[in-house]
């Protein structure tokens, strides 16, 4: 059976060679990531178009996900630095030193709301330092767990509620560069709350972009406010590398199960992310924890898993995906054998036809052993809310326009196709079982539910479900 869960793969030095590319995405990638934290525009840009490029050769539709850099504090220093238990040091809160030894951050505005007692941790909870004052424009802190500190290694403020802006000066140069690349999704990093959605949407705005934003949840607040922040976005990530700084690290797996649950509730995708497959960076198999990982999460229910340093930087990118491809492959088989849900229960509208239709589309199509549901659709909209009840035939997306098609690229199950031009009056129907059926996502002869919200293109909304048969040609034939 087609794998339904879409892998997510980081761009990088590891696979900048255009075979290793195409041989990614022929191992299962769906979604490229370019993480604006790191590099030059002139390497995203070249990545974005050579990833495009290998997916026209590979002939599939794959997606590319900006994610900015967000309110992520780096410190900016050019050589390593030894930090001794007990040694006091000092952050300078201007982006130069007031003393030579002082430590500089990329933001260092944030450093006005550290207060004394409040935890400082570097490099992903690796060093901790407590702060203790701020004066003559330098912020004192005490070593608490000492080591050696690297270049561009990034600080987390777990006690310190943040006042900087939600888009930062680096995320308006990272999206300027996504733009005249051509992007499908953007990931907007440390979300606080769900009025960060306004304020990115607002800044694409500024360079000419329209697209679905998703919410890295990174901050205790954002935990908080989870609810609010999926029904504001358009996608979550489970961003556990510094979510687990953030938060307590025993909370990280009830909080993904939580967050996947409320993404599926709202019919968004949702990507859990960070350290999935860590050890295959280095070896050509991951470690049996971390293939646990990433069935567990497919197990509560997730659309997407990721890959990070493992193909951006890794030894063995193309491995990575073919084994995160085998366990997502596995993980289905084993779900679909047993009858078992996806995840608890989700709570789904109360209100509207809008998902009882969708639901009644599913189980009519499990009743009379439809092979596929294909769903017209202009937005994207109605095979997300199909995707909500988790049905193992096919869903077949059929959409007119490359943003839609590209979206769809990271929603869980649902396989991509272009859809005919459809004149005024046109049944978009019929035409999207042909559709379909030139594609090869349905045969001659097999029962499809079709359902569509707009089944007339110009006419009015009434959601309509269809069962057919595909005839020769793909014509639409009484089931």
């Amino acid at each position: 059976m087609p794998r339904r869960t879409k892998i997510v793969a980081t761009l990088g030095p590891a696979t900048d060679d255009p075979g290793t590319l195409e041989a990614v995405l022929r191992a299962g990638v769906d979604v490229a990531r370019i993480n604006f934290s790191h590099g030059s525009a002139e390497e995203h840009t070249d990545r974005i178009h050579r990833f495009r490029e290998a997916a026209r050769r590979v002939g599939k539709f794959a997606a590319v996900l900006a994610d900015l850099p967000g309110p992520k504090l780096r410190v900016t220093i050019t050589a390593p630095r030894d930090l001794r238990p007990g040694a006091e040091i000092y952050f300078s809160t201007t982006s130069d030193p007031i003393h030579p030894d002082d430590l500089t951050l990329t933001e260092p505005e944030v450093l006005v709301d550290v207060r004394p007692g409040h935890r400082m941790l570097l490099d992903d909870g690796r060093m901790q330092l407590d702060a203790l004052a701020t004066r003559g424009g330098r912020l004192a802190a005490r070593v608490v767990v000492g080591g050696t500190l690297k270049p561009n290694k990034g600080l987390n403020l777990p006690d310190t509620p943040l006042s900087i802006p939600s888009i930062t000066h680096r995320d308006r140069e990272a999206l300027a560069v996504a733009a005249k690349a051509g992007v499908d999704w953007v990931a907007l990093s440390f979300v606080r709350g769900p009025e960060a959605a306004a304020e990115v949407r607002a800044a694409l705005a500024e360079v000419g972009l329209m697209l679905p934003v998703i919410a890295k949840i990174e901050r205790p607040e954002a935990v908080d406010r989870a609810a609010a922040i999926v029904q504001a976005f358009d996608g979550v990530m489970v961003a556990r590398g510094d979510l687990g700084v953030e938060i307590p690290l025993e909370r990280v797996p009830t909080v993904q199960k939580m967050l996947i649950a409320e993404c599926r509730a709202a019919g968004k995708p949702v990507i859990t992310a960070t350290d999935m497959l860590d050890s295959m960076r280095e070896n050509p198999r991951p470690t049996r924890a971390e293939a646990s990982d990433v069935a567990n999460a497919i197990f509560d229910g997730t659309d997407a898993v990721m890959l990070s340093g493992e193909t951006a930087v890794g030894r063995y990118p193309v491995d990575a995906v073919a084994c995160m491809h085998r366990i997502a492959l596995e993980t289905e088989t084993h779900l679909q054998q047993t009858g078992t849900l996806f995840g608890a229960d989700f709570a789904r509208p109360e209100v509207g036809i809008d998902d009882p239709i969708s639901l009644a589309a599913c189980e009519l199509g499990s009743e009379v052993g439809a092979a596929a549901i294909v769903v017209p659709t202009l937005t994207g909209r109605t095979a997300k809310l199909v995707i909500r009840h988790r049905p193992w035939v096919r869903v077949v997306g059929v959409a007119p326009t490359d943003g839609v098609l590209q979206g769809l690229t990271l929603v869980w199950g649902v396989i991509p196709v272009r859809m005919t031009p459809v004149g005024p009056g046109g049944d978009r129907m019929a035409t999207a079982v042909r559709d379909a059926f030139v594609a090869g996502t349905v045969l001659p002869g097999e029962r499809v539910i079709v359902l569509a919200g707009h089944p007339i293109e110009g006419g009015p909304r009434f959601p309509t479900i269809r069962v057919v048969r595909v005839g020769e040609g793909g014509t639409s034939a009484e089931a």
